[in-house]
């Protein structure tokens, strides 16, 4: 963090709260906070924290191109349930160790689209390496069904925007207190 003068540090302080109260009281969309976070931690000097707002702003696939790649580097709220549905939009059951093996989802997708209130689907380029497995080894004949897609409910991906909201209230607490130390 650079030290700040007087008034900069008055600006920062003054929008850290704003955007504090607004994320508690649920009155501006995530994804504008997170651009006011950006602006703040940009003014503060606090660059570490960049990276993280800049994928939740642009989504996950911006640095994660494979299935692996968002597995090791999405952060524990963005793994959720997900339901696995075929071609014709019908839900494929699987057994429970084909879900404990390959049961998250990984939700990648930009906070804006998450918070547009439409459904999520996980694209098929992600469940390739899914269907290759179960077509393999699979041992009824519902492993021979592919699966096309992976719709996120409702549930899942409020469960996602609740993690993002604890994590910017986490920057934030701690903006307020580093400043307020200044």
């Amino acid at each position: 963090m650079i030290e700040l003068d007087s008034s900069k540090k008055e600006q920062a302080l003054k929008a850290a709260k704003i955007a504090s109260i607004e994320l508690l009281e649920s009155t501006r969309p995530l994804h504008g906070i997170l651009e006011t976070c950006k602006s703040i931690c940009k003014m503060a000097g606090i660059s570490d924290q960049n990276t993280w707002i800049d994928l939740e702003i642009n989504g996950y696939l911006v640095k994660c191109k494979t299935m692996d790649d968002l597995c090791q580097n999405l952060p524990s709220y963005r793994k959720t349930d997900w339901k696995f549905h075929d071609l014709y939009g019908n839900l494929i059951s699987l057994s429970p160790t084909i879900v404990a093996l390959f049961g998250q989802s990984t939700i990648y997708h930009p906070i804006r689209e998450l918070e547009s209130n439409n459904p999520i689907v996980v694209e098929a380029k992600f469940l390739d390496k899914f269907n290759n497995f179960r077509s393999k080894y699979g041992l009824d004949e519902i492993s021979k069904i592919l699966i096309y897609e992976a719709r996120i409910s409702k549930d899942e991906i409020k469960h996602v925007l609740e993690g993002v909201k604890k994590r910017i209230q986490e920057l934030l607490d701690m903006i307020i207190s580093l400043l307020e130390m200044q």
